[in-house]
């Protein structure tokens, strides 16, 4: 007769209620915050867009604001009114002439600059802005930072330094508006395979954010 050896089976954890809780409350915190935080921001965006719009809105078209979000209808008509007249030959006209007018102005015409090429690029629908992620030795040596290849002509910034300069935006974590703007060789940084949008979400998250694909699951 042979013999079946005997399965030993590990002995079940009791069940802990405290514990129990706090993982659930966790849980129900990591799902549910996220929602919240996002509809917060977007009521405060609406709020204070309808504020400020409302005010401007005909006695005739009150109904609109009788509701929220009535004056960001309003505002995104209007807008999308301003850039249906700019397309043709009176708009281009117009445009042409507050340009103009507003290069004349020393300190104005500067901020106007910046600020046009910067809304320029990120309503392109072929916007180039933040290329590809890459690993940048910052602040100091040893220490790599998440960057985003930003611009690949820089021809105007490196014509005094004789060698090939990229600009790469390093954010500050958590809050990415807030960072360093670098020249750098290509020598100087390392792509990363990610894209973009993924670098950024770790950047916003501390590092906390990793690829589930690949994390290895254990046995």
């Amino acid at each position: 007769m042979a013999y079946t050896p005997r399965m030993t089976s590990k002995p079940a954890r009791p069940f802990q209620l405290f514990t129990w809780l706090r993982n659930s409350f966790l849980a129900g915190v990591a799902l549910v915050l996220p929602f919240v935080v996002t509809m917060w921001l977007i009521w405060m965006v609406v709020s204070f867009i309808d504020t400020r719009v409302e005010p401007l809105i005909p006695e005739q078209l009150n109904i609109l604001t009788q509701f929220p979000g009535g004056g960001v209808l309003v505002a995104l008509l209007a807008l999308t009114l301003v850039g249906a007249l700019a397309g043709n030959l009176v708009g281009r006209w117009i445009v042409s002439t507050a340009d103009q007018g507003i290069a004349n102005l020393p300190l104005v015409r500067t901020i106007y600059g910046g600020a046009k090429q910067v809304f320029k690029q990120v309503a392109a629908p072929e916007r180039t802005s933040f290329k590809q992620a890459v690993l940048v030795e910052f602040p100091q040596p040893g220490s790599y930072a998440i960057g985003f290849i930003t611009n690949e002509n820089t021809a105007e910034v490196a014509r005094d330094i004789g060698e090939e300069l990229v600009a790469v935006y390093v954010p500050q974590a958590p809050i990415p508006t807030s960072g360093f703007l670098l020249y750098l060789p290509r020598t100087a940084f390392r792509p990363l395979s990610i894209p973009p949008e993924e670098a950024l979400k770790r950047v916003i998250s501390l590092g906390l954010i990793k690829d589930e694909a690949e994390t290895p699951k254990l046995s």
